[in-house]
């Protein structure tokens, strides 16, 4: 089913939690879109996770949050592991937007915060003024990058929209809340519920 995309309509990304299975397809699907290089994997030493955090080369990011308690668990002591895709707010009220001396940051048609990298100038005020560590400065351009929500497909209308399948569960074990979910982890637009 194709997504109608309407200029002055609120859009967003949906990932439900709860059967995120943290296979980051979705980070793979944005850096493939954007063609964004990536960073080379690290061992953290503190998680499974190799991405680290959000920044410049990495606009989504799938948390893994260790030790979550999880009262349903019968197996690991009670603990469990929480996956949580990571992207720009897109903030109503984006403090980024508002320290940016340039101008470049922008709301744009769709409701979202959108970088203009030939207006950005590099001084950093957006990165020290997002509360949720999204901006990062790209060094090879001297610009601050974050999550643009696919402005350019929001632009073309386009009903190509990232539908990820995760892989398949077998052997993973479940609860039984999550066995009655469906199988499929979709990263789609959705009305944006809060003003």
């Amino acid at each position: 089913m194709a997504t109608t995309i309407t200029p002055g309509e609120s859009y967003g990304f949906f990932t439900d939690t709860s059967i995120c299975i943290g296979c980051k397809a979705c980070e793979v699907a944005c850096k493939e879109w954007n063609q964004l290089t990536g960073d080379s994997p690290q061992f953290l030493a503190d998680s499974y996770d190799n991405t680290g955090q959000l920044d410049a080369q990495n606009w989504r990011h799938v948390k893994f949050i260790d030790n979550v308690p999880d009262q349903t668990a019968n197996a690991g002591d009670g603990r469990a592991f929480l996956m949580m895709s990571d992207v720009c707010k897109h903030c109503k009220h984006a403090s980024c937007m508002e320290v940016c001396p340039t101008g470049a940051i922008i709301r744009t048609e769709f409701d979202t915060v959108f970088i203009q990298q030939d207006v950005c100038n590099g001084c950093r005020n957006c990165v020290a003024a997002c509360p949720y560590s999204v901006i990062a400065m790209n060094q090879s351009t001297g610009t601050a990058h974050k999550c643009t929500l696919c402005y350019d497909r929001l632009q073309s209308s386009s009903d190509r929209w990232p539908s990820f399948n995760r892989p398949p569960m077998s052997g993973w074990p479940r609860s039984s809340r999550r066995e009655s979910r469906r199988l499929s982890c979709t990263a789609a637009t959705t009305k944006s519920m809060a003003d």
